[in-house]
């Protein structure tokens, strides 16, 4: 979520820690023809997956004429289309099935492999248009939105968001009921708009909370599911992992080798650090660690996968089962074995070479790629998949001894669904404690490696910060069958949902400097109390402040004023267009020669929750100001497929709170810290 996806290239290779991305504002680029045919073409590869034949049944056609052996030449990875074809020989996942397990994963990975390695995007689309009738829906959709995404002529490519694509994994069981209802002709359960001859049906989505009535002293996630079940949260996480897929190797794909295990801990982190600061608007304490050995909060997730099944609930007093006792040992492993190398200084490879991780400029990239388990480890088998074996162990997934397309995945185990589990905090609150644990065998930081000489913030204003819900209307079309491609487009159904939002603001920021200067400015926000009113000091609180903000300034010599509007932040993109918005954009720039505009930055962290929710009579929060020096000598050449071409900056990602605080920020004159209250009506 800060400081994302980065490209490195050896060149780039300098002794610093790795960095946060610096961006001006958005660059908008306007779409040439082949970009709009592209769009188009890819936008209608994602609607009605399971109806392949009744939407856009012409694509049929163009299915049956595309055969992979015929143009084997035509991928640059031609291994991976004749292990294609040997998959499709003896039998691959059958359609309709939920993607689960290893299994699909595999044949997932394969298609991926296959798709990003078409030389041309005409062989690409046609390989897709050939997928989307003959391969598993979900493992056609995860193989095609990761490949969508890394490869070079679709980088740019806006691609549906999957809480459109796969309504049942975002809305609640109820909302999908009601779907089906309205498209076999229940029309009064919804309000009803006709607009242009195309006829809206919205229907009321609640969130968890609605369902939870008993008070069990453990569980209080109801209270912020708002928060947890966010869809935009979610899409954005989507995205995020999607960029980084734990099984694809940074060496062959150029995932910026040299940051994705520092990323990965660093967005994790943030999350939790915003969670923790919904819970305080909410009257929570910090999520707290989870234990194998206890009874686990419970969870009742009140979504149902497509073929019916409902997902598995997790009761009171849930207990982990004695056929976990394998991957509870896996784990116990992985966690001595971690903390021994956090402790000692060093990894083993899979060599039994040591790897130093403090003298090395990548040291936390390198342990944060052992504790995800991604294909960079050092040493996967001997260091394992902690983030996979805490999901699995406490996923309650049942266990079925008959095929491997009998599983009914539980919300952890789904990308989808992940975010809305209230353990999923939990569990890395345990994983942040390793790399907060790493960072305080860190020395401190200096005084020098703080200040900026000749910079002096005089003040920081902030505008009123006020929070609100209001209504987003979300297409759940996808959800229901539909008799023909006119049906489809003529009837459209949306959840609607009240959701988290604030009134934009913006924030000034005085500075003097002495001198012509480039800057870097961060921005975080965190608690000033604890739940129970305490005020709390920055060096006891640090973990929880949530970067907001980070932007690159020109100083100039005497008085700078700074301006910034919540809508330029760098880490917040707006709620996605909806399909149907964008899909008629697209199509009238076609035909009528319009213009289209499309984003460098295509998703990002959800602008309507960059602030906390506050309370009624007002919350009061820490803002932090750090403005520090930029180098461009230092700086490095990051391109991401979802945050953009931008320059890096040579500090550690959430630098200067991320290690242990032991300085007075009054005392440091390019730091600055206020009082800021939310309010919410």
């Amino acid at each position: 979520m800060k400081a994302i996806a980065l490209f490195l290239t050896a060149a780039c290779l300098v002794q610093v820690s790795i960095s946060h991305w610096q961006v001006p504002t958005r660059r908008l680029h306007t779409a040439d023809n082949a970009y709009l045919v592209k769009q188009k073409n890819i936008f209608e590869l994602f609607w009605h997956i399971n109806q392949p034949t009744v939407y856009h049944p012409e694509l049929y056609q163009k299915a049956q004429s595309f055969n992979f052996q015929d143009n084997l030449a035509s991928f640059n990875n031609q291994a991976a289309v004749t292990e294609f074809l040997k998959r499709l020989k003896h039998g691959i996942v059958p359609r309709g099935v939920v993607f689960s397990g290893i299994q699909h994963l595999r044949e997932a990975i394969n298609l991926f492999y296959v798709f990003v390695s078409a030389k041309d995007f005409d062989t690409f689309y046609n390989a897709a248009v050939w997928a989307r009738f003959n391969v598993n829906e979900y493992v056609y959709i995860y193989a095609l939105m990761v490949a969508i995404l890394h490869r070079p002529d679709t980088r740019r490519i806006h691609i549906p968001p999957l809480y459109e694509i796969f309504p049942y994994y975002f809305f609640n069981e109820e909302v999908i009921h009601q779907a089906h209802h309205i498209a076999s002709g229940n029309e009064h359960i919804a309000v009803k708009e006709t607009v242009d001859s195309v006829d809206y049906y919205y229907i009321p989505a609640n969130y968890s909370d609605w369902y939870i009535v008993q008070d069990d002293g453990v569980s209080d996630y109801h209270k912020i599911s708002y928060f947890t079940e966010d869809i935009g949260l979610t899409s954005f996480y989507i995205a995020s992992i999607h960029d980084f897929p734990h099984w694809l190797s940074s060496a062959t794909h150029k995932l910026l080798p040299f940051a994705r295990g520092e990323l990965y801990l660093y967005l994790h982190h943030q999350i939790l650090a915003r969670y923790n600061l919904e819970r305080l608007s909410n009257n929570l304490i910090d999520v707290e660690y989870v234990d194998i050995n206890k009874p686990v909060v419970p969870y009742y997730p009140k979504l149902q996968h497509p073929n019916g099944a409902s997902f598995p609930q997790r009761p009171v007093g849930f207990k982990i089962p004695v056929h976990m006792h394998e991957d509870i040992q896996a784990l116990q492993d992985a966690h001595v074995r971690i903390s021994d190398a956090i402790d000692s200084g060093y990894l083993i490879d899979a060599n039994g070479n040591k790897i130093d991780i403090y003298k090395t400029f990548d040291g936390l990239n390198k342990l944060g790629n052992v504790i995800e388990g991604n294909a960079d480890s050092v040493n996967p088998g001997y260091y394992r998949q902690m983030d996979l074996l805490y999901r699995k162990i406490f996923g309650v997934t049942p266990v079925h001894h008959t095929t491997s397309n009998n599983v009914n995945p539980s919300a952890l185990d789904m990308l989808t669904t992940r975010l809305r589990d209230p353990l999923f905090y939990r569990i890395h609150r345990n994983i942040m404690s390793y790399w907060t644990k790493y960072k305080q065998h860190l020395p401190k930081y200096t005084h020098e490696e703080l200040v900026f000489p000749g910079v002096h913030v005089e003040s920081v204003t902030v505008d009123k910060l006020v929070t609100f819900f209001d209504h987003f209307d979300s297409l759940v079309s996808n959800a229901v069958s539909v008799r023909s491609h006119k049906e489809a487009q003529s009837t459209i159904i949306k959840a609607r949902q009240n959701r988290l939002n604030h009134k934009p603001f913006s924030y000034s920021v005085t500075v003097h400097s002495d001198k012509n200067v480039k800057a870097v400015i961060r921005v975080f926000i965190g608690p000033k109390y604890n739940v129970y009113g305490r005020e709390v000091d920055i060096s006891e609180s640090h973990y929880n402040f949530f970067e907001m903000d980070q932007w690159v300034v020109d100083l100039v010599p005497g008085i700078n004023k700074l301006n910034r509007s919540s809508y330029e932040f760098l880490y917040a993109a707006p709620d996605e267009v909806p399909s149907d918005v964008l899909y008629k954009k697209v199509v009238k720039a076609l035909e009528n020669n319009e213009s289209f505009t499309y984003s460098e930055q295509l998703y990002g962290f959800p602008d309507r929750l960059l602030i906390p929710k506050g309370k009624k009579k007002g919350l009061t929060f820490k803002l932090f100001v750090a403005v520090s020096s930029f180098s461009k000598t230092l700086g490095l050449y990051m391109d991401s497929p979802v945050w953009g071409s931008n320059v890096l900056d040579a500090r550690s990602l959430g630098y200067p709170l991320d290690r242990r605080i032991s300085f007075n920020v009054s005392e440091i004159h390019n730091f600055f810290m206020k009082d800021v209250v939310i309010i919410h009506k």
